[in-house]
């Protein structure tokens, strides 16, 4: 018996890794789509039909880990996924076959998801939670062996209430195991896309998407593609006089209305301390100079609310640069690009300088 328990763990253990592959960091989403529900429903409920084919028969008793998944599932799942699941099991139960005895499990299934799913809902530590399920549907199994088929044997109940928490508690950990380690690596992949501070693209991620543009330029000659260089006005200032922690609000609060005022096929990404940049495909000039203005005004117009209550205004130079336009290489974009923000700089800042002259033509 005990090589046989040992069986339907295996069993549980590799569908519920194989579960997590498929399903990956969603295989714990309770407010999850309808159809993901049913589909993982549908899994968990064919997972215990397959442990009944590994059932154990220990003279009139028959016993199996079906009530695993079940738990699991009411722990995980929303309540379309657990019964769903529980659907799967009685039918399958249903196909073994059809006798008394099957419909008094059918019943102690119900019994089972509908206990472990009140547990589930539960504001309670998570392996509280788990033992508690398992100590019911142990109960319930334990009753029904001895008023239904009389197999009082202390050994067969130790047996399968023992092997009923290493499976439970087991599969448990490889679930919340596999599930930290897909959002500390969904958490790696933004770091290493995005800057941690202002949600915008890290410079390594922006020098891939402008080298990536530029490629594109060979497929696409005709295509129109701007870049904005962005720099905060005497933002060390704003450092010295109320501290880094309050200049990180600053930079946090740049962040946020560069992609509120941008179109959402713009790129944004923080290129240095307080320098940020904005490339603008299939953009013409008359476009490009309009949201350069755009951007500088929200960013002047509205005062910066710091977190001890002090309301700042800050202002930004900002340099634009357009292919095709006066430029004969692509890749002159960003050198263009930087010496425009420094003439917007040294004209007085808070003001835009554009490499097309005829600037005025767009005001």
């Amino acid at each position: 018996m005990l090589r046989d328990l040992f069986i339907n763990l295996t069993v549980l253990v590799t569908f519920h890794y194989l579960f997590m592959l498929v399903f990956k960091e969603n295989f714990l989403k309770k407010e999850d789509t309808l159809l993901r529900q049913l589909c993982k429903g549908l899994a968990s409920g064919l997972l215990g039909v397959v442990l009944m084919f590994f059932s154990i028969k220990t003279g009139p008793a028959i016993i199996d880990l079906r009530h695993i998944p079940l738990i699991l599932t009411a722990f995980y799942g929303g309540i379309a996924q657990t019964f769903v699941a529980a659907g799967v099991v009685i039918i399958g139960r249903l196909l073994f076959e059809v006798n008394i005895a099957s419909f008094v499990n059918i019943f102690s299934m119900l019994l089972i998801v509908t206990a472990s799913y009140m547990i589930a809902e539960r504001h309670i530590n998570h392996i509280v939670k788990m033992l508690l399920s398992i100590t019911i549907s142990s109960t319930i199994a334990s009753i029904l062996f001895i008023t239904v088929v009389h197999e009082a044997s202390i050994e067969l109940h130790l047996a399968y209430w023992v092997f009923s928490y290493i499976a439970g508690l087991f599969n448990f950990y490889v679930i919340e195991h596999q599930t930290k380690a897909y959002q500390l690596l969904n958490l790696y992949r933004f770091q290493a896309h995005y800057d941690f501070l202002t949600g915008v693209l890290n410079k390594r991620k922006f020098d891939e998407v402008l080298d990536l543009a530029f490629s594109m330029r060979w497929k696409q000659p005709l295509q129109q593609i701007s870049l904005i260089y962005l720099d905060i006005d005497y933002f060390k200032s704003i450092n010295d006089q109320y501290g880094h922690h309050e200049g990180d609000i600053v930079l946090k609060e740049i962040g946020t209305r560069l992609m509120k005022n941008t179109r959402s096929s713009d790129y944004i990404g923080r290129i240095g301390g307080e320098e940020f940049a904005v490339l603008l495909p299939n953009c013409s000039v008359e476009k490009t100079w309009q949201i350069a203005e755009r951007l500088r005004k929200k960013l002047a117009d509205q005062p910066i609310y710091l977190e001890n209550g002090t309301s700042i205004q800050i202002t930004v130079s900002i340099g634009c640069a357009y292919y095709p336009g006066t430029l004969t290489d692509i890749k002159q974009l960003p050198i263009i690009a930087d010496q425009e923000l420094y003439k917007a700089k040294q004209s007085g800042r808070n003001q835009v300088s554009f490499s097309e002259r005829k600037r005025e033509h767009y005001t």
